[in-house]
């Protein structure tokens, strides 16, 4: 469900924040993206699938694209009016990486499709593997392994590329009005509540700067084709992975939270992982199906008494830990800066009157207040989303970003999608009793959050306690 068919909003973006405070803005640029980098001849009178195929530079992914009729249907139908991410052959590597690649980028696209066959469970997912496993079949002699292995590669392909799609036409000017979009790709296991999987935007001034799910490039924009357009981008697209699996790829940031998600045995709760079947049945995907997390990084857990971590992380405080993370998850929720869609019949709260936000940066376009229910029984957590036009006279249209806080917290980096649901980042723990002092003081060397002070006094109790309001 779109934000704005739940609240009457002339228009729905969000600028993907990366400081520490996410409303200083990484400002859409929708005026100047179009003076970026090179940019292609027009190509009206021929489709997608034409523009490629008659360009060398994507050679490459036009043999993983011939491995699929149905991608060469959609990619070549005169009808269509969608949005394709190609690499082109510089982005696909030309050797093998091995199982042990620490690339942090192409970590993202671990076992994101559930296999058909076991033998399926083998084969690396990312494009530039496949790529390469396409192109060994050239000097495999024809056979019944050929085959399934040709239509084991094709399945994943096709699935791959369709996370690479957009359902409409969006140029550069288009893309980066709003903070995340719905690809082609739906999973059949109920990941997302068969709700198709998001990519991100986010764009920069300075530097200019359009990228796809904060480390993909788009380096040559607004490729036209008679049945859509085509960005060119730097690296494959790929699947995200769940929201537990993706805060391993910067552990120095989510370190504190992963251990603390395993000590007390939430894994279920943000992950979803294969397991094989029993007797060689065909296994399934388990976890959580749909869910929104907001993850606090390692400072968050690092500004925190010092006594107080050393509670959390022993066995006395155990109960404690599990419930203040239970606090930070909306299940069977995903919720976008620009998208809620809820895989339940409780219907979150919405305020328009009260939830414009102090000290706006710009003017106001938009704003919302919701409120949701999280895995802790009885305690909510409170959303505030502000729309707002720059104030900064720049050449071109309006540009427009985005402040997100929970709990009167700022939120940032956000929109952050997964193969479950949407992962925003906090570099505060939430206060259960739902206020805050937004303050720090220093202890020592350390700066202290000082919500916590006062822990002593009512944490341990509240976590031996089933207390619907504190």
């Amino acid at each position: 469900m779109k934000i704005y068919n739940f609240v009457s909003l002339l228009c729905i973006g969000g600028a993907y924040a990366l400081p520490t405070l996410p409303w200083l803005a990484q400002f859409p640029v929708e005026g100047l993206v179009r003076c970026w980098g090179m940019f292609a001849p027009l190509s009206e009178d021929r489709t997608i699938y034409q523009v490629l195929k008659d360009d060398e530079r994507y050679s490459r992914l036009v043999k993983a694209i011939d491995l699929s009729d149905r991608v060469i249907n959609l990619l070549d139908d005169p009808a269509a009016s969608i949005t394709f991410f190609a690499v082109p052959n510089t982005g696909i590597p030309h050797h093998q990486p091995s199982h042990g690649d620490d690339d942090d980028k192409y970590k993202l696209g671990s076992a994101f499709l559930a296999p058909k066959r076991g033998d399926e469970r083998d084969i690396a997912h990312d494009l530039g593997h496949l790529v390469l496993q396409v192109e060994e079949l050239d000097g495999i002699p024809e056979s019944r392994d050929k085959d399934h292995r040709k239509e084991a590669l094709a399945r994943i392909i096709r699935g791959i590329l369709a996370y690479h799609t957009l359902p409409e036409k969006l140029d550069s000017a288009a893309l980066v009005q709003n903070s995340t979009y719905a690809t082609n790709l739906t999973l059949k296991d109920g990941s997302m509540d068969y709700q198709p999987l998001r990519l991100s935007v986010q764009s920069t001034i300075v530097p200019p700067r359009l990228r796809i799910n904060t480390v993909v490039d788009v380096v040559r924009r607004d490729i036209e084709a008679s049945n859509g357009v085509i960005h060119s981008i730097n690296m494959p697209l790929l699947p995200p992975p769940s929201l537990f699996s993706e805060m391993f790829v910067v552990p120095e940031v989510f370190s504190y939270v992963t251990s603390a998600i395993q000590r007390v045995d939430l894994t279920g709760a943000v992950d979803r992982w294969w397991t094989p079947g029993k007797d060689g049945d065909h296994g399934s995907f388990v976890g959580a199906e749909i869910t929104t997390f907001f993850a606090p990084t390692s400072g968050a857990f690092q500004r925190l008494p010092h006594k107080l971590r050393l509670f959390l992380f022993s066995p006395f405080g155990s109960k404690a830990l599990k419930k203040l993370l239970e606090y930070h998850i909306v299940p069977q929720v995903v919720l976008h800066t620009d998208y809620v869609h809820d895989a339940t019949s409780y219907s979150a709260f919405v305020d328009r009157e009260s939830s414009v936000l102090p000290d706006p940066p710009g003017n106001l376009v938009y704003a919302y207040n919701l409120t949701f229910p999280t895995l802790l029984e009885n305690h909510v957590v409170n959303v505030q989303v502000a729309r707002y036009k720059a104030k900064i006279p720049l050449p071109g249209p309006a540009r427009y970003f985005t402040r997100f806080m929970v709990n009167g917290r700022d939120v940032g980096p956000y929109d952050i999608p997964a193969r479950n649901g949407a992962l925003h980042v906090i570099t505060n723990l939430l206060d259960p009793r739902g206020h805050h002092k937004d303050d720090h003081k220093h202890h020592g060397h350390e700066l202290v959050d000082v919500d916590w002070e006062d822990w002593e006094d009512w944490l341990p109790q509240w976590a031996m306690h089933d207390w619907a309001n504190l």
